[in-house]
């Protein structure tokens, strides 16, 4: 090694936004011959309480605990282009020592309460200077403000080309995705000939003086179930179905505007209604806000389904409650999910609204407050299965619901945080939750 120097880098891929990893600030260091080898690391600790009322689906039961995620992100580019990107990620819900038992290596989603240890990220890219960037191996994936997908993780190849414009860019993306491969699953249909599910997508995202869009195409490529069984043709319940997203966001002045859609196109339940998303069916939602102070903001914002429309699991409901999941870091504390699985089972599509209103404090740079009423009335997926469902179980889920925050930031990067949240009549809970994040680079 003939010299090292440190420094921080910012680190800024063009067209970052949707399906890629945002912007951050990393430590790096400089090696002749070598390139410049990035670092960070982060990590939260999360304690939870929920108590479960008799709404759908619970028992009445209280929950509680804490977990915990740490993360440590390595990469190496070099001056030709080419970089390798990867990321690790320790995750593990507190429940003393259990390891004389031999537990450990789940993965991340798991209910078995065991350590877990997982490649979060690992891709190999290349950068050119005319604005060609390729990427294979697995990758963030997160789109329309996280009403699509929110920190997925996803074994893809991708290919995009940015176009720098007056006033902004615009980015061409092309991507693969093995959503499911038959040859490495571990379900119970082992025995089955369930085939493999890919994914095709072609996108465009931009920025065009200050207004954010993106527009997806998605066609996904399932297999059909064999003839000996009707249940499933893979473990996602998909067969071929395209998903049309596009989302839109500006600031104009003190006035700001947001929203997005699913419209998903399929006609794989024609004859046997075993898919998700099967059918055609639609989701969208809109978001308004407006600064009122420097200090303090009011936001108003509404979302529909029909015939059980497609809403990510991570999408920003108001409510700790609903949603509010991504897909790689799990809310403990949520309980009712807006959105549906289409046409699914036999059963009719459901309809559902969910609108909220939301008050947004900072009274110091340290300091943020946010305070959100609302409600959602959502006709619930299989509700003709009584037989088979909870005897608390209801056809439809009404609730008005009611979440408050507190957030401090102790030092750059570093915060705590304290959320509570109710909703009642169908659903019927109450949680709250303390988040404690701390970030190095």
């Amino acid at each position: 090694m003939k010299k090292m120097t440190t420094k921080l880098t910012n680190i800024a891929l063009a067209c970052s936004l949707g399906l890629m990893s945002s912007a951050s600030i990393a430590a790096s260091v400089e090696i002749d011959d070598v390139g410049t080898i990035e670092f960070k690391a982060d990590a939260f600790i999360k304690a939870y309480d929920v108590d479960n009322g008799e709404g759908n689906f619970n028992t009445g039961d209280s929950i509680n605990g804490a977990l915990s995620q740490v993360r440590f992100t390595l990469n190496v580019a070099n001056e030709t282009g080419w970089s390798i990107n990867t990321r690790m990620l320790g995750f593990y819900e507190w429940a003393g020592d259990r390891r004389h038992s031999g537990g450990s290596g789940t993965d991340y989603t798991s209910t078995d309460n065991l350590d877990s240890l997982s490649l979060d990220l690992a891709y190999l890219q290349y950068k050119t200077d005319d604005g060609w960037l390729f990427r294979a191996g697995r990758q963030e994936a997160s789109w329309a403000y996280g009403f699509n997908i929110a920190d997925d993780r996803r074994d893809r190849i991708l290919a995009m080309k940015t176009l720098m414009t007056d006033g902004g860019y615009v980015g061409l993306i092309g991507i693969y995705d093995l959503r499911f491969s038959e040859d490495f699953s571990e379900n119970s249909l082992a025995d089955l000939s369930t085939g493999d599910l890919n994914m095709y997508a072609l996108a465009a995202v931009g920025n065009q003086s200050g207004l954010d869009w993106g527009m997806l195409w998605a066609y996904f490529d399932g297999e059909s179930a064999p003839s000996d069984f009707s249940q499933v043709s893979n473990p996602y319940y998909i067969k071929n179905f395209h998903n049309l997203s596009p989302y839109l966001g500006k600031t104009i002045g003190n006035f700001s505007f947001k929203a997005a859609a699913n419209f998903n196109l399929s006609d794989a339940n024609d004859d046997d209604a075993i898919y998700f998303w099967g059918n055609n069916s639609w989701a969208a939602f809109l978001e308004a806000g407006y600064q009122i102070t420097p200090e303090f903001q009011l936001q108003a914002q509404i979302a529909g389904i029909g015939d059980g429309g497609q809403v990510g699991r991570g999408w920003d409901s108001y409510s700790m409650l609903i949603n509010n999941s991504p897909r790689n870091e799990i809310n403990p504390t949520r309980t009712e999910f807006f959105g549906g699985l289409g046409n699914f089972n036999g059963n009719a599509g459901k309809d559902g609204t969910i609108y909220g209103l939301r008050a947004n404090w900072n009274p110091s740079d340290e300091l943020e407050f946010t305070f959100a009423v609302g409600r959602m009335e959502l006709d619930l997926y299989n509700a003709n299965l009584h037989e088979v469902l909870p005897e608390n179980y209801r056809d439809n889920t009404y609730g008005t619901f009611y979440d408050v925050k507190a957030l401090y930031k102790f030092s750059k990067g570093n915060t705590i945080e304290v959320r509570a949240g109710h909703a009642d009549e169908d659903i019927d809970d109450t949680a709250i939750m303390t988040t404690l994040r701390v970030s190095f680079g």
